[in-house]
Formats: structure tokens, C-alpha cells, sequence
């Protein structure tokens, strides 16, 4: 398999900034570490042997508090690095896992829909492991440890051959315990997966369970699911365990090695004290990366499994929807569409263009795939064959806008971080909730949804298109968002959309039975008529 095209190194490959910087941030760490052990030997020296002063040795004491601050910030900067390349990939994961729902092969496969939940959680945050642990070590390494034997040979070359004969031992020690740990760690990945999948299936069947007295039966179930994943587990924790010790053992006895020849050297007379005190301070430094190589060879191990499952149930014909060059905002080519199961298409042969900037009303009767039509443009669907390009992003509201567990300031910005309070102030004015807003007990930081602030119809719909507002982008997609509500309600949406086609910086595409919008509209679309004649014969009902 290719490398670019997996994910733990597809980020390093596509982000050639970042990648220099782990490199950059890493030499930095071997110079620090350099700096401090040479002034802290120095130091020592200057005041154990030297019988230096404050005034003497102060020099040195500041170089060697600016190496450690150093090390401290480079350690910050190199988290900061890796968490980024981990969020990357693991939203990279989940884009690719969404566009598999929703295509034809995720929506006809129902063991991926099962899986589903396990993959975007448990095995898509198992990718971390591999950028916050096994990735610093790979980099100490390749780059620190290096740095740190020149720095020994050119200091003591004695304890730099030692440090060179000691290093081989603890890769082939993990080849030899890779071989059994392999097995241990697919295992553990098959049960995590069937426990998931199971708990999920029975909590979805949960009321047909408690209906037919068979929960006790489940129950068990569930105890034998659960404890198969935590012995498989426990197994992989145990060899984890046990190769750490072994690592530690070889390591120490390493340095134990070291540390006598270099004091009977010192004993001696062949070494002086600041030239051992630096390279005895050198020493656990260097096998640092190798002493951490343990429990980061079974943090990669999960999540090379992981990527292996993630692989193959990521893996999804392109996308027919693309933002890419358009003379209109939508552009549509032989767009058709059915639902898993149907015999027959619900849209067939659909073709139209929706020109930029204005206002454009989608009509037709009920039942005839308007709403579908909308998802397919929002890409909340994939098309069956056909094309869809859209010239930017777009905000999408749907008829019934969801409520989520959160304040309403928060379910109005989408929990995007730069959004202001200014502009969710101005889109609740222009919506006319402004006084509604201040009046809720803790204005705009009160909860909605279970448990929390109830809205009503006409509120809800109001929330959905601030969102948009808020949002601010070139294309806007609004399902029937003045349908069942009183005609003052309906009277200011219509406002709002009306300015936003004045503007000239927006188009809105609109799906509407009312009446005075559809007389305000640029262009009036009837989906009957984009319908192509072999297709209109056998249309099929709508599903949400």
C-alpha cells in the first residue's frame, strides 16, 4: 500500500510545513538537551572543584535555567504540533466515514451501518496514539539520539562505542515481541468492535427486548461481550507490561555499564570531572526514546489495526458533488436519485442551473422529491448518477432545524469559535427574537433543548435561518421556512430572505408552497417539469 494514501502518514505527506517543523523542534530538543547537561557539568565543576563564586558560576547557572526553559517550551510547541496533525487526520477519518454513509454502498451495507458508531469513536481516536506517542519517538530516534552519541564520541569515545554496541538490543527485543503482540492486538480490536456493535443493537432494540421478556437473555449477552474485551484487553496490557520491564532492565543495565566505566576511569585519572559528569548526565537522555519505545510500539500497533479497519470501511467511489467552476451557483447534469430498497427512481434525468446572486423558488407537489432534491444539493446525499457543482459552500435549513443540548448561543453559532456575539446579536435582531432573547433567564447563554428552553414552530424556523445569517455564506438552501406558521411569523422570514436577495451577495434557493414568496422570486423552478419524460412515468413517493 502506498503511504500517502493512509492516514497515519497521509498528514505528514500533505503538510510538508508541519513536517519540517516536528524535524526543526526536534534538533532544537537535542541542542537544549546538549546545552543543559554542558552548564550543569560545567557548574558543578566551577563549584565542587573550582570553589568558583556566585559572580563566577552565575554565567553558567542562567545558560543552564535557559536550556531547561527551553526544553520546557520546545516540549509545549511539539505538542502543539502533534495534536494538530492528530485532529487533521482524525477529521480527515470522519469526512471520509460520513461520505460512505451517505452513499449508495453505506446505505445499502448494514453491518457498516452498525459499525458506524465504534469507527468514528474508538478507532478514529485510536489514530492519536500514534502522532502523541509513537511519533516523538520515532523522531528521538532519528534525530535526538544521533545528535547525543556524536556529542558522547567526541567527548568520551569510549562511552560512545558502549552507548553504540547497547543501542541494537532493544529494536530486536521489540521485533521478538512484536510477533506475539500482533495477534494480541487484532483480537482485542475484533472484540472491541462486536461489543460495540452489540450494545448498540440491543440498546435500538431495547423496547421490542422489554416487550417480548427476553432483556435477561441480552443481559448475558452483554456480560459475554464484555468481559471477551476485557480479556482481550487485559492479554495485550499484559505483554505491554512486560516488554516495558524488559526495556527498563536492558536500559538501565545500559547505563549501570556506563556509569562504572566511566567512574572507573575517573578513578583513574583518564577522564575529568566535568567530561564525565557531562556524559553521565547524557546518558539516560539518550536511551530516553528507546525506554518510551515499549509503550509506544503497542500504541502503534493499535493503531496500525485500527487503520486497517478504517481503511477498508473508508473506502468509497468520489463524490458527485464538488465545488468547482460554474457559471450559476447550482448546476445540475442528469441528476438522479433512489432510495435503498426502491424499485424505481424517485428523481430521474434532472437538469437545471441556478444563477448566481437573486432568489429561486423549488415548487411542485407534495411527494415529488423537493426535499430530497435540497439534501442532494446540501450533500447531505450522494446522487445515484449525474452531476452536481456548487460555485461555494453553502448553508443549509432544513424544515425542521435541530435542537441540540446546548445554549442557545451555541445553537446558533454551530459551536464555531470565531463567531461574535456582535453578529448573533444582529441576526437575532433582524429576526425580530431579540427581546424574546434578553427576556430567557440567562439571555443568550440559556439551555435549550431536553431539559431546557422550549421553542416554539415558528421560533425553531427563525433559529435555523440565524444560523445561516451568522454564517454568512455565498449559497443558501431553505426548506419550506415559512410553512404552518401565523402570518406575522412568516411575514418577517420573508423580510430577512428578501434583503438577503437585495444584497447581491447571496443566492437563496428555496423550497416554497407560499405563495407571495414564489411572486418575489428571480426564478420559479416546478420539479415536475425538470423531471425527464422516461422518469415522470414511474416516479415514487418521497421519503424524508
Amino acid at each position: 500500500m502506498n503511504m500517502k494514501q493512509t492516514f497515519l502518514y497521509s498528514a505528514l505527506h500533505r503538510d510538508a510545513r508541519a513536517r519540517r517543523r516536528l524535524i526543526l523542534t526536534e534538533l532544537l530538543h537535542a541542542l537544549a538537551v546538549l546545552g543543559a547537561c554542558g552548564a550543569a557539568s560545567l557548574a558543578i565543576d566551577q563549584v565542587f572543584l573550582g570553589k568558583g563564586s556566585l559572580s563566577t558560576t552565575a554565567p553558567v547557572l542562567l545558560v543552564l535555567f535557559v536550556m531547561l526553559g527551553a526544553l520546557h517550551f520546545i516540549g509545549l510547541w511539539q505538542s502543539r504540533l502533534q495534536q494538530s496533525l492528530s485532529g487533521a487526520v482524525r477529521k480527515d477519518v470522519r469526512e471520509k466515514l460520513h461520505a460512505r454513509l451517505l452513499s449508495k454502498e453505506g446505505q445499502t451495507d448494514q453491518r457498516f451501518t452498525r459499525e458506524l458508531l465504534p469507527l468514528a469513536l474508538e478507532s478514529t481516536d485510536a489514530l492519536d496514539a500514534w502522532y502523541t506517542r509513537v511519533l516523538p519517538v520515532v523522531l528521538g530516534i532519528a534525530i535526538t539520539m544521533p545528535c547525543l552519541l556524536l556529542a558522547a564520541f567526541l567527548v568520551d569515545p569510549m562511552t560512545g562505542l558502549l552507548m553504540l554496541v547497547t543501542v541494537p538490543i532493544a529494536p530486536f527485543l521489540l521485533y521478538l515481541i512484536g510477533r506475539v503482540t500482533r495477534e494480541a492486538s487484532e483480537a482485542q480490536w475484533r472484540a472491541m468492535n462486536r461489543f460495540s456493535a452489540g450494545l448498540a443493537e440491543i440498546l435500538r432494540a431495547l423496547p421490542t427486548l422489554k416487550l417480548f421478556a427476553r432483556e435477561r437473555a441480552e443481559r448475558q449477552r452483554v456480560r459475554g461481550l464484555s468481559e471477551d474485551f476485557a480479556g482481550a484487553a487485559l492479554r495485550v496490557l499484559q505483554l505491554s507490561f512486560v516488554s516495558a520491564f524488559a526495556l527498563e532492565l536492558i536500559t538501565t543495565l545500559a547505563i549501570a555499564i556506563i556509569a562504572v566505566s566511566i567512574g572507573l576511569r575517573l578513578l583513574y585519572g583518564q577522564l575529568t570531572f566535568s567530561a564525565a559528569f557531562f556524559v553521565l548526565l547524557l546518558t539516560p537522555e539518550f536511551y530516553q526514546p528507546l525506554r518510551l519505545s515499549g509503550t509506544a510500539f503497542h500504541s502503534g500497533m493499535i493503531a496500525h489495526t485500527a487503520e486497517a479497519s478504517l481503511l477498508k470501511a473508508s473506502s468509497v467511489t468520489q463524490t458527485s458533488l464538488s465545488p468547482s467552476a460554474t457559471r450559476g451557483a447550482i448546476s445540475v447534469r442528469d441528476l438522479s436519485f433512489r432510495y435503498p430498497g426502491s424499485p424505481l427512481p424517485l428523481l430521474s434525468g434532472i437538469q437545471f442551473t441556478v444563477p448566481k446572486g437573486g432568489l429561486t423558488v423549488l415548487a411542485g407537489p407534495s411527494g415529488c422529491g423537493k426535499t430530497t432534491l435540497l439534501r442532494l444539493l446540501a450533500g447531505l446525499l450522494l446522487p445515484e448518477s449525474g452531476q452536481i457543482a456548487r460555485a461555494a459552500a453553502c448553508s443549509y435549513v432544513p424544515q425542521e432545524p435541530h435542537l441540540y443540548n446546548a445554549t442557545l448561543f451555541e445553537n446558533i453559532t454551530l459551536f464555531q469559535q470565531d463567531c461574535s456575539e456582535q453578529a448573533v446579536r444582529q441576526a437575532l435582531k433582524a429576526l425580530c427574537l431579540s427581546e424574546w432573547a434578553e427576556a430567557l433567564p440567562q439571555g443568550p447563554a440559556t439551555p435549550l433543548g431536553e431539559g431546557g428552553q422550549s421553542l416554539s414552530q415558528g421560533q425553531r424556523k427563525r433559529l435555523g435561518l440565524a444560523r445561516a445569517l451568522v454564517q454568512d455564506r455565498p449559497l443558501i438552501l431553505l426548506d419550506e421556512p415559512t410553512a404552518a406558521l401565523d402570518e406575522a411569523t412568516a411575514a418577517t422570514i420573508r423580510e430577512v430572505l428578501l434583503s438577503l436577495k437585495a444584497s447581491g451577495r447571496h443566492t437563496l434557493f428555496v423550497i416554497s408552497h407560499d405563495e407571495r414568496l414564489q411572486a418575489a422570486a428571480d426564478t420559479v423552478l416546478d420539479l415536475d417539469a425538470l423531471q425527464a419524460d422516461e422518469a415522470a412515468a414511474h416516479k415514487g413517493g418521497e421519503r424524508p
